[in-house]
């Protein structure tokens, strides 16, 4: 595949898929616009860990180190839902028994207590179940009203907070952020029917590399700060990433007004995007027009200068799925799912490791991992 694109910016990205496709005034809305730059400073190690013949979407890692990753029910997805990665090679998780107990796995969450998080979506039949790692019993499922799950419903991804007692999910079908209570098992859609859970390009993402537009999503990745006060999310089919305290979401006496009025603007000229993660004081997420991975730096104060593609110096078939080790390695799949069927395979699943030379987080001193 031709890679010419990988060393520019993002702004001549558009002047040479402006080329490509003529005058025609395309571009607008089409997921090719913005101005981040690709990264100056020297790029972590890319290492590809495994393959797969089928569409995996979800990778989490466990605090013991176990890698377990999802396969959402289509046309390409193998007899099993969830697998544990052995050796490079996926074993069925919990059991091959239980793979019937879900539908269609879209997300799969790890959590600092050793329980994985299974995020069934499956319209009215949505669930959210706990699964003991060491026991492979599913402890906890959960549930969601008609008030939660509406008729264009698309559960896509959740972030736990433990010491909160509440689990965060994402709305890819009609847009919006569902809280859960984890307590009393009561539900509500604490954002929705806002601009910033909603698409923003009208036709969809551009792909200079297929010369293809790709429909997207409405809300899709999201992450927790580390100490749970703040939530990170983004639209796929839009370049915006927002923050909203953790403590406005939960408020259900707040209007919709005012918890819109909360949300901040992390970055400018962004980039649309799938899964997240954070690394200490670093978001990792796809650059899905641009086939790379999208650094944000949190702690930067100038919002146009927050976030750059990292020069990997390889083509990313659409990174869907982020997640943090406990050693720092930050994981993630890939789907292609830009790509005709036929062109998609082989999935990846590749790893980001840094070293002392060019970890951006060394010089701060703080934890790497993301597990409540």
């Amino acid at each position: 595949m031709c890679s010419f694109k990988k060393f520019l910016t993002k702004k001549f990205a558009v002047v040479a898929a402006a080329a490509m496709i003529g005058a025609s005034g395309l571009l607008a809305g089409s997921g090719v616009a913005g101005a981040a730059s690709v990264s100056q400073d020297v790029p972590p190690t890319l290492t590809l860990v495994a393959t797969s013949s089928f569409q995996w979407s979800g990778v989490t890692v466990a605090p013991s180190g176990r890698i377990f990753v999802c396969f959402p029910t289509s046309e390409n997805s193998p007899t099993f839902k969830i697998a544990e990665m052995v050796n490079g090679i996926t074993m069925p998780f919990p059991s091959d028994e239980m793979q019937g107990t879900f539908e269609n796995v879209q997300s799969i969450y790890a959590d600092g207590e050793n329980m994985l998080w299974v995020l069934d979506s499956a319209g009215a039949r949505s669930k959210l179940c706990r699964v003991d790692i060491e026991m492979d019993t599913v402890l906890d499922t959960f549930t969601f009203g008609a008030d939660v799950i509406l008729p264009d419903t698309y559960l896509n991804d959740v972030r736990i907070d433990n010491a909160g007692g509440t689990a965060y999910l994402t709305d890819s079908g009609h847009g919006g952020i569902i809280v859960l209570d984890l307590g009393s098992g009561a539900s509500y859609r604490a954002l929705s029917d806002i601009p910033e859970v909603r698409s923003t390009l009208s036709m969809g993402i551009y792909f200079p590399t297929t010369g293809l537009y790709t429909n997207v999503g409405q809300t899709d990745g999201l992450e927790l700060s580390k100490d749970g006060k703040k939530l990170y999310f983004s639209a796929m089919g839009a370049e915006d990433l927002y923050s909203i305290p953790t403590a406005v979401l939960k408020d259900q006496t707040m209007t919709m007004d005012k918890k819109q009025s909360a949300l901040e603007l992390v970055t400018l000229d962004g980039v649309p995007s799938d899964g997240m993660t954070l690394r200490g004081d670093f978001l990792y997420m796809g650059d899905l027009a641009d086939e790379g991975v999208f650094e944000i730096d949190l702690e930067e104060t100038n919002k146009k200068e927050a976030g750059a593609i990292l020069n990997l110096k390889k083509d990313i078939r659409w990174a869907n799925s982020f997640a943090t080790a406990p050693d720092g390695k930050v994981y993630f799949t890939t789907s292609a799912s830009n790509y005709p069927v036929d062109q998609q395979q082989p999935y990846e699943l590749y790893t980001l490791t840094w070293d002392d030379k060019n970890d951006p987080i060394k010089l701060r001193d703080i934890p790497v991992g993301n597990n409540s």
